[in-house]
């Protein structure tokens, strides 16, 4: 469903965006919430119901992929559900929440994969990301519907600076703003489910950025499943781990407006082969180039 923009944004910078929260004083999710009933002159009833049919697809992808028995994929069998189950089993060496998010998010990509059903977010290829995180935030957290929504809501206001400053194509600048961009608007998710401040949001999606920038997208054979499924599953683990920095008390030091900026331009200086091609990286590693299509 496409929706026609009817308003004008009420920001376009990230500075911007806290800057009006502050004043409304309301969370980022919330301040999300009004960027985009008053974009698309809808309700805000509306977008919420919008955005609980966006989850229930990430949610039951998540379920989906964990089964025993997923969609078969090209090169890799489907192990969300083995991971999972392991780490409740003990048999992982550390295991915890951190763990299972990361199986979760595989099992999304599992169905993507698979040629399931997913939300983007903002990506196919990173639509693991972000339904690993809120499921887990909602499954061991407590967190009620409502809270889910707004966490949501969080990780689309960071998209939507992302959107405006950069690309979400690896094509255009590597892998760091498809995975990297989902795992920054996770990040700022688990935030805004914590009851953190918008700035601190923004801040745990800084230095996600921080963290991811530089990397190539370097899919095997050309199908997001090689080193997609594990990018995804570590950048929902990471998503936590960047909230807990900033809630912790690290101070960022570079703005997310400037890292973007950075990321965007870092992206566009990766050669051809690492964007996207198939040329470069892991794609051209023999054990790669030698893997068979599972029959």
């Amino acid at each position: 469903m496409y929706f026609i923009k009817r308003g004008e944004p009420l920001f376009l910078k990230a500075s911007e965006m806290v800057s009006l929260a502050e004043e409304k004083r309301c969370s980022l999710g919330e301040i999300a919430l009004m960027y985009e009933s008053t974009l698309l002159k809808l309700p805000e009833k509306s977008i919420i119901k919008e955005m609980e049919h966006r989850y229930n697809i990430m949610r039951e992808s998540v379920f989906q992929g964990l089964k025993e028995n997923p969609p078969s994929m090209r090169l890799l069998h489907p192990c969300a559900g083995k991971v999972y189950n392991s780490e409740k089993e003990g048999k992982t060496a550390i295991g915890g929440l951190h763990t299972r998010a990361a199986a979760r998010a595989m099992a999304a990509l599992h169905i993507n994969c698979g040629m399931g059903i997913v939300c983007a977010a903002p990506t196919g290829g990173s639509a693991g990301v972000i339904p690993g995180v809120l499921v887990t935030l909602a499954e061991e957290k407590n967190l009620s519907l409502e809270r889910t929504i707004y966490s949501l809501l969080a990780a689309g206001g960071i998209g939507l600076i992302v959107a405006e400053r950069a690309t979400f194509a690896a094509e255009v600048a590597g892998c760091q703003v498809e995975i990297g961009a989902a795992t920054a608007m996770a990040s700022a998710a688990v935030v805004e489910a914590a009851g953190g401040s918008p700035q601190q949001a923004i801040d745990a999606a800084a230095i996600s950025f921080q963290n991811t920038m530089g990397s190539v997208c370097d899919l095997v054979q050309g199908t997001v499943e090689i080193p997609c499924h594990t990018r995804n599953a570590t950048g929902a683990s990471s998503a936590f781990v960047c909230a807990d920095l900033i809630l912790g008390g690290y101070e960022n030091p570079v703005s997310l407006d400037e890292t973007i900026d950075a990321v965007y331009s870092t992206g566009k200086m990766l050669p051809a082969e690492l964007r996207c091609t198939s040329l470069g990286g892991l794609a051209v590693t023999p054990s790669a180039k030698s893997m068979k299509p599972i029959k």
